[in-house]
Protein backbone atom coordinates (compact mmCIF):
# COMPACT_ATOMS: atom_id res chain seq x y z
CA UNK A 1 0.00 0.00 0.00
CA UNK A 2 1.39 3.41 -1.01
CA UNK A 3 1.05 6.57 1.05
CA UNK A 4 -0.97 8.39 -1.68
CA UNK A 5 -4.37 7.31 -0.31
CA UNK A 6 -3.82 8.29 3.34
CA UNK A 7 -2.12 11.51 2.24
CA UNK A 8 -5.10 12.43 0.05
CA UNK A 9 -7.47 11.78 2.97
CA UNK A 10 -5.47 14.10 5.20
CA UNK A 11 -5.24 16.71 2.44
CA UNK A 12 -8.97 16.91 1.73
CA UNK A 13 -10.69 15.95 4.98
CA UNK A 14 -8.59 18.11 7.28
CA UNK A 15 -8.99 21.02 4.90
CA UNK A 16 -12.75 20.73 5.35
CA UNK A 17 -12.56 20.58 9.15
CA UNK A 18 -11.80 24.30 9.40
CA UNK A 19 -15.28 24.97 8.04
CA UNK A 20 -16.78 22.36 10.40
CA UNK A 21 -15.03 23.97 13.38
CA UNK A 22 -16.45 27.35 12.41
CA UNK A 23 -19.98 25.90 12.29
CA UNK A 24 -19.51 24.03 15.57
CA UNK A 25 -18.43 27.24 17.30
CA UNK A 26 -21.87 28.71 16.66
CA UNK A 27 -23.14 26.82 19.73
CA UNK A 28 -20.16 25.16 21.43
CA UNK A 29 -17.13 26.94 22.92
CA UNK A 30 -13.77 25.81 21.48
CA UNK A 31 -12.31 23.74 24.32
CA UNK A 32 -15.61 21.94 24.93
CA UNK A 33 -16.13 21.31 21.21
CA UNK A 34 -12.75 19.64 20.83
CA UNK A 35 -12.93 17.82 24.17
CA UNK A 36 -16.18 16.16 23.05
CA UNK A 37 -14.74 15.46 19.61
CA UNK A 38 -11.61 13.70 20.81
CA UNK A 39 -13.14 11.96 23.82
CA UNK A 40 -15.92 10.38 21.76
CA UNK A 41 -13.62 9.50 18.87
CA UNK A 42 -10.98 8.15 21.26
CA UNK A 43 -13.45 5.96 23.14
CA UNK A 44 -14.89 4.53 19.91
CA UNK A 45 -11.48 3.83 18.43
CA UNK A 46 -10.10 2.35 21.65
CA UNK A 47 -13.14 0.05 21.93
CA UNK A 48 -12.59 -1.09 18.35
CA UNK A 49 -8.92 -1.83 19.03
CA UNK A 50 -9.75 -3.87 22.14
CA UNK A 51 -12.48 -5.75 20.25
CA UNK A 52 -9.82 -6.73 17.72
CA UNK A 53 -7.80 -8.18 20.59
CA UNK A 54 -4.85 -5.83 20.18
CA UNK A 55 -2.44 -5.49 23.09
CA UNK A 56 -3.03 -2.75 25.64
CA UNK A 57 -0.39 0.02 25.54
CA UNK A 58 2.20 -0.18 28.30
CA UNK A 59 3.06 2.69 30.66
CA UNK A 60 5.74 4.15 28.38
CA UNK A 61 3.37 4.12 25.41
CA UNK A 62 0.59 5.77 27.42
CA UNK A 63 3.02 8.49 28.53
CA UNK A 64 4.26 9.07 24.98
CA UNK A 65 0.67 9.04 23.72
CA UNK A 66 -0.30 11.67 26.27
CA UNK A 67 2.55 13.89 25.07
CA UNK A 68 1.45 13.34 21.48
CA UNK A 69 -2.14 14.09 22.44
CA UNK A 70 -1.09 17.32 24.10
CA UNK A 71 1.05 18.50 21.19
CA UNK A 72 -1.07 17.46 18.19
CA UNK A 73 -4.84 17.30 18.77
CA UNK A 74 -4.99 19.36 22.00
CA UNK A 75 -2.57 22.21 21.22
CA UNK A 76 -2.61 21.96 17.42
CA UNK A 77 -6.30 21.42 16.65
CA UNK A 78 -7.52 22.99 19.89
CA UNK A 79 -5.41 26.08 19.26
CA UNK A 80 -6.75 26.42 15.73
CA UNK A 81 -10.33 26.14 16.95
CA UNK A 82 -9.74 28.73 19.68
CA UNK A 83 -8.25 31.09 17.09
CA UNK A 84 -11.29 30.67 14.83
CA UNK A 85 -13.38 32.54 17.40
CA UNK A 86 -11.65 35.63 16.02
CA UNK A 87 -10.07 34.61 12.72
CA UNK A 88 -11.79 33.39 9.54
CA UNK A 89 -11.45 29.65 9.00
CA UNK A 90 -9.35 30.16 5.85
CA UNK A 91 -6.95 32.51 7.61
CA UNK A 92 -6.52 30.04 10.47
CA UNK A 93 -5.72 27.33 7.95
CA UNK A 94 -3.08 29.60 6.42
CA UNK A 95 -1.32 29.99 9.76
CA UNK A 96 -1.39 26.22 10.24
CA UNK A 97 0.47 25.96 6.92
CA UNK A 98 3.66 26.77 8.84
CA UNK A 99 3.68 23.21 10.26
CA UNK A 100 6.23 21.83 7.73
CA UNK A 101 8.62 24.64 8.69
CA UNK A 102 8.54 23.48 12.31
CA UNK A 103 8.95 19.86 11.24
CA UNK A 104 12.05 20.63 9.18
CA UNK A 105 13.51 22.79 11.96
CA UNK A 106 12.75 20.10 14.53
CA UNK A 107 14.41 17.43 12.42
CA UNK A 108 17.40 19.69 11.94
CA UNK A 109 17.82 20.22 15.70
CA UNK A 110 16.92 16.73 16.96
CA UNK A 111 18.28 14.51 14.19
CA UNK A 112 20.78 16.90 12.56
CA UNK A 113 18.98 16.35 9.27
CA UNK A 114 20.27 18.52 6.47
CA UNK A 115 17.82 20.65 4.54
CA UNK A 116 18.31 19.74 0.90
CA UNK A 117 17.93 22.27 -1.88
CA UNK A 118 14.60 20.86 -3.20
CA UNK A 119 13.11 20.78 0.32
CA UNK A 120 14.35 24.30 1.01
CA UNK A 121 12.84 25.53 -2.24
CA UNK A 122 9.59 23.72 -1.43
CA UNK A 123 9.37 25.33 1.99
CA UNK A 124 10.11 28.75 0.50
CA UNK A 125 7.45 28.21 -2.17
CA UNK A 126 4.95 27.11 0.49
CA UNK A 127 5.54 30.25 2.53
CA UNK A 128 5.27 32.34 -0.64
CA UNK A 129 1.95 30.69 -1.50
CA UNK A 130 0.61 31.43 1.97
CA UNK A 131 1.80 35.04 1.68
CA UNK A 132 -0.07 35.39 -1.60
CA UNK A 133 -3.28 34.10 -0.04
CA UNK A 134 -3.15 36.32 3.06
CA UNK A 135 -4.79 39.70 2.69
CA UNK A 136 -2.75 42.57 4.18
CA UNK A 137 -4.23 43.69 7.47
CA UNK A 138 -6.84 40.96 7.42
CA UNK A 139 -5.38 38.51 9.91
CA UNK A 140 -7.49 39.52 12.88
CA UNK A 141 -6.48 39.64 16.52
CA UNK A 142 -2.87 39.39 17.62
CA UNK A 143 -3.62 36.89 20.38
CA UNK A 144 -5.58 34.61 18.06
CA UNK A 145 -2.75 34.76 15.53
CA UNK A 146 -0.21 33.84 18.19
CA UNK A 147 -2.38 30.93 19.38
CA UNK A 148 -2.78 29.60 15.83
CA UNK A 149 0.96 29.83 15.16
CA UNK A 150 1.73 28.27 18.54
CA UNK A 151 -0.58 25.38 17.69
CA UNK A 152 1.23 24.91 14.39
CA UNK A 153 4.57 24.80 16.20
CA UNK A 154 3.29 22.21 18.67
CA UNK A 155 1.89 20.05 15.88
CA UNK A 156 5.13 20.20 13.89
CA UNK A 157 7.36 19.38 16.85
CA UNK A 158 4.95 16.65 17.95
CA UNK A 159 5.29 15.06 14.52
CA UNK A 160 9.06 14.97 14.99
CA UNK A 161 8.66 13.52 18.50
CA UNK A 162 6.49 10.72 17.07
CA UNK A 163 9.47 9.36 15.13
CA UNK A 164 11.33 8.62 18.38
CA UNK A 165 8.45 7.93 20.81
CA UNK A 166 7.50 4.41 21.95
CA UNK A 167 4.23 3.62 20.20
CA UNK A 168 1.80 0.69 20.13
CA UNK A 169 2.36 -1.77 17.29
CA UNK A 170 -1.01 -0.85 15.76
CA UNK A 171 -1.39 2.67 14.37
CA UNK A 172 -5.08 2.84 15.31
CA UNK A 173 -4.29 2.04 18.95
CA UNK A 174 -1.75 4.86 18.93
CA UNK A 175 -4.44 7.20 17.53
CA UNK A 176 -6.89 6.11 20.23
CA UNK A 177 -4.40 6.79 23.04
CA UNK A 178 -3.57 10.23 21.66
CA UNK A 179 -7.20 11.26 21.17
CA UNK A 180 -8.25 10.02 24.61
CA UNK A 181 -5.38 11.95 26.17
CA UNK A 182 -6.26 15.09 24.20
CA UNK A 183 -9.93 14.79 25.18
CA UNK A 184 -9.08 14.56 28.87
CA UNK A 185 -6.65 17.49 28.68
CA UNK A 186 -9.12 19.69 26.81
CA UNK A 187 -11.97 18.66 29.12
CA UNK A 188 -9.98 19.73 32.18
CA UNK A 189 -9.11 23.04 30.52
CA UNK A 190 -12.76 23.58 29.55
CA UNK A 191 -13.86 22.97 33.14
CA UNK A 192 -11.18 25.28 34.56
CA UNK A 193 -12.06 28.05 32.12
CA UNK A 194 -15.78 27.89 32.90
CA UNK A 195 -16.78 26.74 29.41
CA UNK A 196 -18.87 23.82 30.64
CA UNK A 197 -21.47 26.22 31.99
CA UNK A 198 -21.96 28.24 28.80
CA UNK A 199 -22.53 25.86 25.91
CA UNK A 200 -25.70 25.08 24.00
CA UNK A 201 -26.78 22.68 21.28
CA UNK A 202 -28.07 23.27 17.77
CA UNK A 203 -28.67 21.00 14.79
CA UNK A 204 -25.82 22.61 12.86
CA UNK A 205 -23.36 22.31 15.75
CA UNK A 206 -24.24 18.64 16.31
CA UNK A 207 -23.82 17.92 12.61
CA UNK A 208 -20.44 19.66 12.64
CA UNK A 209 -19.39 17.74 15.76
CA UNK A 210 -20.39 14.45 14.15
CA UNK A 211 -18.39 15.28 11.03
CA UNK A 212 -15.35 16.19 13.12
CA UNK A 213 -15.59 12.95 15.11
CA UNK A 214 -16.04 10.57 12.17
CA UNK A 215 -14.05 12.18 9.40
CA UNK A 216 -11.76 14.68 11.11
CA UNK A 217 -10.72 12.33 13.93
CA UNK A 218 -11.45 8.66 13.21
CA UNK A 219 -10.61 8.76 9.50
CA UNK A 220 -8.11 11.56 8.90
CA UNK A 221 -6.24 11.49 12.22
CA UNK A 222 -5.77 7.74 11.93
CA UNK A 223 -4.51 8.21 8.37
CA UNK A 224 -2.04 10.81 9.63
CA UNK A 225 -0.81 8.47 12.36
CA UNK A 226 -0.33 5.78 9.71
CA UNK A 227 1.69 8.25 7.64
CA UNK A 228 3.96 9.06 10.58
CA UNK A 229 4.76 5.34 10.84
CA UNK A 230 5.48 4.92 7.12
CA UNK A 231 6.87 8.13 5.61
CA UNK A 232 9.15 11.00 6.58
CA UNK A 233 7.52 13.66 8.81
CA UNK A 234 8.26 16.35 6.21
CA UNK A 235 6.10 14.43 3.69
CA UNK A 236 3.28 13.84 6.16
CA UNK A 237 3.38 17.55 7.03
CA UNK A 238 2.83 18.73 3.46
CA UNK A 239 -0.92 18.49 4.08
CA UNK A 240 -0.55 21.86 5.82
CA UNK A 241 0.13 23.49 2.44
CA UNK A 242 -2.96 21.92 0.85
CA UNK A 243 -5.45 22.37 3.71
CA UNK A 244 -5.63 26.18 3.26
CA UNK A 245 -6.48 25.72 -0.41
CA UNK A 246 -9.33 23.34 0.50
CA UNK A 247 -10.50 25.68 3.27
CA UNK A 248 -10.50 28.70 0.94
CA UNK A 249 -12.35 26.78 -1.78
CA UNK A 250 -15.03 25.55 0.64
CA UNK A 251 -15.42 29.08 1.96
CA UNK A 252 -16.03 30.28 -1.61
CA UNK A 253 -18.36 27.39 -2.45
CA UNK A 254 -20.45 27.20 0.73
CA UNK A 255 -20.12 30.66 2.23
CA UNK A 256 -19.79 32.82 -0.88
CA UNK A 257 -16.30 34.02 0.02
CA UNK A 258 -14.21 35.65 -2.68
CA UNK A 259 -12.19 33.52 -5.12
CA UNK A 260 -10.01 35.69 -7.36
CA UNK A 261 -6.72 35.64 -9.28
CA UNK A 262 -4.76 36.06 -6.05
CA UNK A 263 -6.28 32.90 -4.59
CA UNK A 264 -5.72 30.93 -7.78
CA UNK A 265 -2.08 32.08 -7.91
CA UNK A 266 -1.55 31.07 -4.29
CA UNK A 267 -3.05 27.67 -4.99
CA UNK A 268 -0.63 27.10 -7.89
CA UNK A 269 2.41 28.09 -5.83
CA UNK A 270 1.36 25.80 -2.98
CA UNK A 271 0.91 22.89 -5.40
CA UNK A 272 4.48 23.40 -6.62
CA UNK A 273 5.70 23.52 -3.00
CA UNK A 274 4.07 20.19 -2.19
CA UNK A 275 5.57 18.58 -5.29
CA UNK A 276 9.07 19.81 -4.41
CA UNK A 277 8.89 18.46 -0.86
CA UNK A 278 7.23 15.13 -1.66
CA UNK A 279 9.41 14.34 -4.68
CA UNK A 280 12.71 15.44 -3.11
CA UNK A 281 15.35 12.67 -2.77
CA UNK A 282 15.53 11.36 0.83
CA UNK A 283 18.16 12.80 3.15
CA UNK A 284 20.75 10.37 4.54
CA UNK A 285 21.89 12.53 7.43
CA UNK A 286 19.01 11.82 9.82
CA UNK A 287 16.92 8.91 11.04
CA UNK A 288 14.50 8.93 8.13
CA UNK A 289 11.92 6.18 8.28
CA UNK A 290 12.60 3.49 5.73
CA UNK A 291 16.18 4.65 5.04
CA UNK A 292 18.02 2.33 7.35
CA UNK A 293 16.51 -1.05 6.56
CA UNK A 294 13.53 -0.57 8.86
CA UNK A 295 10.38 -2.10 7.38
CA UNK A 296 7.10 -0.90 8.93
CA UNK A 297 4.88 -3.71 10.25
CA UNK A 298 2.55 -5.03 7.57
CA UNK A 299 -0.40 -5.16 9.95
CA UNK A 300 -0.51 -1.36 10.02
CA UNK A 301 -1.55 -1.38 6.38
CA UNK A 302 -4.14 -4.06 7.13
CA UNK A 303 -5.59 -1.87 9.88
CA UNK A 304 -6.25 0.97 7.46
CA UNK A 305 -8.08 -1.40 5.14
CA UNK A 306 -10.14 -2.77 8.05
CA UNK A 307 -11.05 0.75 9.15
CA UNK A 308 -12.48 1.55 5.75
Amino acid sequence: MTFAGPLLIVYVVWGSTYLALKVGLEALPPLTLNALRFLIAGVLLFAYCRAKGWTMPDRRQWRAGAIQGLLLPAAGTGGACWAEQTLPSGTTALFLATIPLWIVLGRRVVDHEKISLPVGLGLAAGVAGVAILVRPGGTGGLVATAVALGGAMCWGLGSVYAVHAPRPAHALMASAVEMLSAGVILGVLAACSGELGRWSVSGRSLLALGYLIVFGSLVAYSAYTWLLDHVAPRIAGTYAFVNPVVAVFLGWWLLGERLDVRVIAGTAVIAVAVALIVLAPPSHSGKELGEQGVTPPLDNADQLVDRR
